[in-house]
This record gives C-alpha cells, structure tokens and sequence, in this order.
C-alpha cells in the first residue's frame, strides 16, 4: 500500500494544484487520475473525434485504387506460404530488408484476406492507433488542449494520411516511434501518480519497442539512438538510475543486433542525389503544407507557446525537470533527420522522400499544438480549423483522385476476359516507365495480370515485341497523371500503336500490323546506305 503524502510534499502540491485546474484551461497540466472520472470521460469524448475523422480519412475507398510496386514487393512477401519461405524472399526482392512489417502482415492477411483493403488496413489501423497516442503525448507533456489540437492535426496531416493508406511499414515505423516516447513519458511521474508495477510495464514495452522499430525499418536505428539520447539526459529521473537506463536500452536493443549488418551488406535501391540544405529545412513544411513562410510563423508559434509557459510547471516534467518534454519532443524532431541528412552527404544520398522522415511529424504536431493551446478557446478553435485550408490541397487528393496510381486491377480483368473469349490466342503486354534503366512497374504489371499473359518491359525505341502465335494481340501500357495527354509511344517495325482503352492513371496502346500501303516507301535516295546532305 503507497503512503499518504504529507501535506508539504511536492507531490501532494502538485496534485492539489492540478485538480484545482480545469480542463479547459490551456495551462492546465496533464489530468491525474484522481480527477473524477467524468472529466477524464469529457478529454477522451473530444479525442474520439479525431479518431473518428482519421479513421475516415484513412478508411475511404481503401481498396479501391490498385497497389502500386513498393506494395507489389510487400504483398508478395505477406502471401509467402510461411514465414521461413517470408524471410528467404525477403532478401531477394525487398532493398530494406525489414522483416517486422512482412511478417505481422502475413498473419494479417490470413484473416482479413489478400485484397487492396485487407492489405492497406493494417496500415490504417496503425494510424488511427497513432492519432491516439499522439493525444496522449500532448496531454502528458503540456496539457489536456494541447494533446487534442495535437490528436486532430495526426488525423489530418497529409503524409500521415497516406502512409496509412499503403501496405508498407512507415504508418507501423511511426505507431512504434510514438509508443516508445509515449511509454518513455509514462515513466516520469511521481510515485503517486504511477505505481511501481506500472512503471516496470512500461520500462518493458518500451524496450521491446526498441528492439521492433529496428526490426521495421533501417531508419528505425535512427529513432533508438534519438531515444536514447533524450532519455540518457534525464536518465535518473526516468530510469532511476544510470545503470537501469543502460540495462533497458541493452534489453531492447541486443534482441535486434544480429539483423542491422543485413541493413548494410547491399547498396541502397532508391538513390535522391545530393541535395541543399534547404531541404532539411523544410522537412516539416509537409506535415502540415504551407511553404517556408507558412513554416516561419508555425515556429514562431511555438516559440511563443513554449515561453508563454515558462513560469508554468509542466506535469510532464515532475521529478525530471520543467523543460525534460520540450527537449524530448525537440530531440525527436530534429536530430532524426539531422542524421539521415548527414548519411546522405557521407555515404549514400538517400534524404529526400517525406517516407523517410514521416516519423518525426507527431513531435512537430505536439510542438505546433502548444503553441495553439495557449490561446484562449476561440482563436484556438479557429486556428486550428485553419490547419484544415493548409492540408486540404495535399489530403482530397489522396482520397478522391483515381489516377493516383494506376488501375492495374482493371486493365487486368480487361485481359482476363480477352482470354476467356480467345483461349487460343496469346497476349503480350509491354510495360513503360518514365525511369527505363529501372523499370519496376513491370513487376506490378507481373502481379495483377494473369499468368497466360506475357509481359514485357519497354526496352528503348525498338523494344523485342513479336506476335505469339495466330491470332496474338499485344499491347503497350503508358503511366499517366489525371488528364495528362502525350505523344504516341514509336511505332515498332512492321506495326503501329493505335489507342485501344484508358484506365485511370494507365493508357492503353494495341499493336496493329502495318498492311501493304499503308505507309509511304521511302524516299528515293534516302534507303540504306543511302548518303545524303
């Protein structure tokens, strides 16, 4: 049994200070749990809208545009007959070589399915299961305000959208991320606030988040080591002691070691090329659009939130210091992307894509939340109903473009009846990429189309293209975005391209062969070996 606090501890002050605040104050603390429950009933009532916001955006028409090659090399992993067959695949065909994501989602896929949605929601669920977690950080670290503003700007933001509505491991990478600073933060209360039990649970979660954030992803080592960082600074408040900082993190980290050479015994597949400094810069204009200017005044606004809290005791940082959550959530932004930055000038120029980065947005929404949270409640809803005309250029399109990939599933089911109604002929299809030297839509093209058909890539200007046997049809297929009309692919000897279907983001070329006049003969003096001015 705890022992009562004497009047004059400062725990005891603390907690009479919070249970005199409301919940609406924006510098109110984090809500203990001897609050009533009816107010922890309210806070959670409000994060349940963000929730059910994010779950929509998340949800809609989750299956209804087809995989595109990254989620290619995933499915065909999660459909291997087992997971030995999983990993020995692993190292053939996917250049990150984690196998955490693969793997949940292959049990996944036993029960829900092996479609587009079955495939996509374990992605969605682990963003909604972020929004959730990113509330409770802000609410741990500033105040109940501020973890909700924080929840709905999760459920909004444009990357954190999109990346739950792919089946690839960033929406998992950035759901453990979370839980590791969300379960490090629940470990720095005061002993009346958190049982020693509980605590001993969180200590374990959070090292064996360690160890499944390197098991997801490359980038995941970069996460543990900024979490080690942050902890190491406030190791005796958190962790009890220097040592038990070091056992936890050893506990969590050695599981993992024995996979991180495989990060490293290949050459990236994916190169960005050098790029300014301006582009570290602005990693964080895309979680919530806008552009440097837009950016500014954000940071502004969380310079003013942050010292317009100075005076305030942050409940979060009771036993490790008033400003140990700041730091934290600065630590997690920053020293991230700082790292894979540096990597990419030093060894392989990989910074670039939003994917690499996406797991650092929920510190940047936390921060940006704050600063929001300690207006007073009007401007504050206002604000954050603004957030909405930044990120709505980015997100609607996520949602309701149906050329943001290209429709293989319904190109295939074209062929697949083609087939049916011809059984002896043959069909061939050639696949273009706006990348020849890397071709991967071939490999999407492979997926999708049934196995009778014969698939090729676009080599050139005079691909290998021949009619398989009497009666053979062979078509072209060109990528396309929204409207976007270009010029006829060549014309291969002996035959030409004429239209023959679009798909959303896919158009359809079908090879006819050239009749006797119906091309022009050559001018005279023009025929090989001709010579001419």
């Amino acid at each position: 049994m705890r022992p009562t606090p004497r009047p004059g501890d400062r725990a005891h002050l603390a907690r009479q200070s919070l249970m005199s605040r409301s919940l609406d104050d924006p510098m109110a603390g984090t809500i203990p749990p001897e609050l009533p429950f009816a107010r922890h009933r309210a806070w959670y009532a409000a994060l349940s809208l963000s929730l059910v916001v994010g779950a929509l955006f998340r949800g809609w028409d989750l299956g209804l545009l087809s995989f595109w090659y990254d989620e290619v090399v995933t499915m065909r992993l999660a459909r291997a007959p087992s997971p030995g067959a999983l990993l020995d695949l692993l190292s053939r065909i996917d250049a990150t070589r984690a196998p955490l994501h693969p793997l949940l989602l292959q049990g996944w896929l036993r029960i829900f399915g092996d479609g587009e949605a079955a495939g996509r929601s374990l992605s969605a669920a682990c963003g909604v299961a972020t929004i959730g977690l990113v509330g409770l950080i802000g609410r741990r670290a500033f105040d109940g305000p501020t973890g909700l503003l924080a929840a709905w700007f999760a459920a909004i933001s444009p990357p954190l959208v999109a990346y739950s509505r792919e089946a690839r491991m960033y929406a998992l990478l950035v759901l453990l991320t979370t839980a590791c600073w969300w379960l490090l933060f629940e470990q720095a209360e005061g002993a009346w606030l958190i049982p020693r039990g509980r605590r001993k649970v969180a200590r374990a979660g959070y090292a064996i988040g360690l160890a499944a954030m390197v098991y997801a992803h490359p980038l995941g080592m970069l996460m543990a080591a900024t979490l080690g960082l942050g902890s190491l600074m406030f190791a005796r408040a958190l962790f009890g002691s220097p040592r038990s900082w070091l056992l936890v993190h050893l506990a969590g980290l050695a599981p993992a070691l024995p996979w991180i050479p495989r990060y490293f015994d290949h050459p990236p597949e994916f190169l960005t090329g050098p790029l300014p400094i301006r582009s570290l810069l602005g990693t964080p204009i895309g979680f919530l659009g806008g552009n440097f200017v837009v950016l500014g005044a954000i940071l502004a606004l969380i310079a003013a939130g942050l010292w317009r809290r100075r005076d305030s005791p942050f409940v979060g940082g009771l036993g490790a210091g008033r400003w140990a959550w700041p730091a934290c959530l600065g630590l997690w932004l920053v020293v991230p992307p700082l790292l894979l930055y540096g990597y990419s000038r030093l060894r392989n120029p990989v910074f670039g894509p939003s994917r690499y980065t996406l797991f650092v947005a929920p510190a940047y929404l936390v921060l940006v939340a704050q600063g929001l949270a300690v207006l007073p409640r009007v401007p504050r809803i206002a604000a954050a109903l603004c957030v909405w005309f930044l990120v709505r250029p980015a997100l609607l399109p996520l949602l309701l473009d149906p050329t943001l990939k290209a429709d293989w599933r319904g190109f295939a089911a074209t062929v697949a009846e083609r087939l049916d109604e011809r059984p002896a002929g043959r069909i061939t299809v050639v696949v273009t990429s706006a990348d020849p030297s890397r071709n991967v839509e071939v490999e999407t093209a492979r997926y999708y189309l049934p196995p009778a058909c014969r698939v090729l890539a676009f080599e050139g200007d005079t691909p290998e293209i021949r009619r398989v046997g009497d009666g053979g049809e062979t078509f072209l297929t060109v990528g396309v975005k929204g409207d976007a009309s270009g010029p006829p692919p060549p014309d291969p000897p002996g035959g030409r391209w004429v239209p023959a279907r679009d798909f959303p983001g896919l158009r359809v070329y079908r090879l006819e062969p050239d009749r006797p006049g119906d091309r022009p003969p050559a001018p005279a003096g023009r025929g090989p070996g001709a010579s001419g001015r």
